[in-house]
């Protein structure tokens, strides 16, 4: 389905993802095949005066979305569009294609920064990571980002054979692991065509916009409003209101409630119930606190509710009526226990924690706002550093527990610039390398791939290359009679 260019809806058109016709009838966008409920989509509900449309899976075609098994998103932009007519510097210079491709990129990773969560029988709650998105290699990616040179749009799509039906019905349940992206290099640049603010607003959002497809998301307004044109969803990510630069730049709770069901850490057993009484039609109505989902039951027979509306509208933190069900960044995401609202961005609470040693390798965190209290356990984090002498340091985590004594470890850029010294990366103390001679730097006793090594008195020194792979107890060391051969 292709846009003409029209001034009316010039920046709704610019992020669409035209993946198939849309039709009028909304029955067969529900995503039934994962949840059972339904969904408010577009419609208001009668006397509510709330609009509920929080998010809508991708459909009507199929409901697809990442595979459940797949937690990383690896990017790779390929230099050329698919048919080899367009690069990324047909109209630019280097400098700015890396600039638009560095913003895409930043704007995907917000989703890196985004947990939704749940609670354990007992109360606790737990943190899922809703996806990891990290840049990839021409050999190791699963999305593929290609310029193109077009005024109105960015497409996102999957990649032929790439999808696996998850139930052989007629919603078309698919699991895919590659996707590609179609992007307007041209729309992200002032060129006559886009002010400054509008470029910076569309840096902001399209590329974690976009991501929302791969995680299952699809465009509300365009669904809700694709007859009237009349685009005003500016509250969520997956909106279309307009102007652009009055979007919402960040992910917001609505956005995050849909994924959550499409990565499977919403089910049908976690649903928060709310009974908003008996219909005309002879059944009552339940409402999911949580998803927003809705079932209509000629009895409340063995479902567990609380009474819709009983917050009063009282939507203060110490009014007991707010949870937290999503973290943003440092920032909780809260809404009421009771009723549909959703804090804004604004609104929301910077977390306060503090942390309680509970066994080896986990300690309890407790978040202490008032009137958002909640725990959950997480690993020890090894980030408090004490010195101990010239070899050494203390390694142990914010709850004070998990002490453990590591060598110190410094970067060989440094070694070079500072002769016989270098600042630890852990404790910041500055290391001597040389021996108890003091009038050389001791032997080496293990080497990396990259020419990182181990020092025979435990110091380790790091290339730059194998800095982070060191940080994530990846790097492999050899002896220097053992080096592995590379073919």
């Amino acid at each position: 389905m292709e846009i003409k260019k029209k001034s009316t809806a010039l920046f709704i058109a610019i992020i669409a993802v035209i993946h198939y016709f849309v039709g009028g009838s909304f029955t067969s966008i529900a995503h039934q095949s994962i949840l059972d409920i339904d969904y408010d989509m577009c419609a208001g509900d009668s006397g509510d005066e709330v609009d509920k449309t929080w998010y809508i899976l991708e459909s009507p075609n199929g409901n697809r979305h990442l595979a459940d098994e797949v937690d990383t998103i690896k990017y790779y932009f390929e230099e050329a569009s698919i048919d080899g007519t367009y690069t990324w510097t047909t109209h630019v210079s280097e400098d700015v294609a890396q600039d638009i491709k560095n913003s895409y990129a930043t704007s995907m990773k917000k989703w890196n920064n985004v947990y939704f969560y749940s609670y354990s029988d007992t109360g606790d709650l737990v943190k899922h990571k809703i996806i990891n998105v990290v840049e990839g290699t021409a050999e190791d990616h699963n999305l593929t980002i290609y310029p193109r040179y077009d005024t109105l749009y960015v497409a996102t799509t999957v990649t032929g054979g790439s999808c696996e039906f998850i139930e052989p019905d007629e919603q078309n349940h698919k699991h895919c692991n590659e996707w590609r992206m179609m992007v307007s290099a041209n729309n992200f640049y002032v060129n006559g065509f886009n002010t400054a603010d509008e470029v910076y607003a569309l840096r902001e959002i399209t590329g974690a916009h976009e991501l929302g497809h791969v995680l299952g998301l699809s465009d509300v307004d365009v669904l809700c409003d694709a007859n009237t044109n009349e685009q005003h969803h500016h509250e969520i990510l997956m909106g279309y209101g307009r102007p652009i630069t009055d979007r919402s730049y960040d992910i917001t709770y609505k956005d995050i409630a849909g994924v959550a069901i499409t990565r499977g850490f919403h089910t049908d057993g976690d649903h928060k119930w709310l009974n908003c009484g008996l219909q005309s039609n002879g059944e009552y109505k339940i409402v999911c606190s949580i998803c927003n989902g809705v079932r209509n039951v000629g009895s409340l027979d063995g479902y567990n509710y609380s009474a819709y509306g009983y917050c009063g509208d009282n939507h203060a933190l110490s009014g007991g009526n707010m949870m937290a069900v999503a973290s943003y960044g440092a920032t909780d995401y809260y809404k009421c226990k009771y009723c549909r609202y959703v804090a804004t961005f604004a609104e929301n609470e910077m977390q306060d924690y503090s942390r309680i040693a509970h066994n080896d390798t986990h300690h309890k965190c407790i978040n202490n706002v008032v009137g958002l209290e909640y725990t959950f356990y997480e690993e020890h984090i090894n980030n408090i550093y004490v010195y101990l002498n010239r070899y050494t340091h203390k390694c142990s985590c914010v709850c004070g527990s998990g002490a453990k004594i590591e060598n110190h470890i410094v970067v060989a850029s440094d070694v070079v610039d500072n002769g016989d010294f270098a600042s630890c990366i852990g404790c910041g103390y500055l290391i001597d390398l040389r021996d108890d001679y003091y009038n050389s730097i001791v032997s080496i006793a293990q080497v990396s791939l990259n020419g990182s090594y181990i020092l025979n008195n435990g110091i380790i020194v790091l290339v730059d290359e194998d800095i982070q792979t060191y940080l994530e107890g990846k790097l492999k060391f050899y002896s220097s009679d053992n080096i592995p051969t590379i073919e």
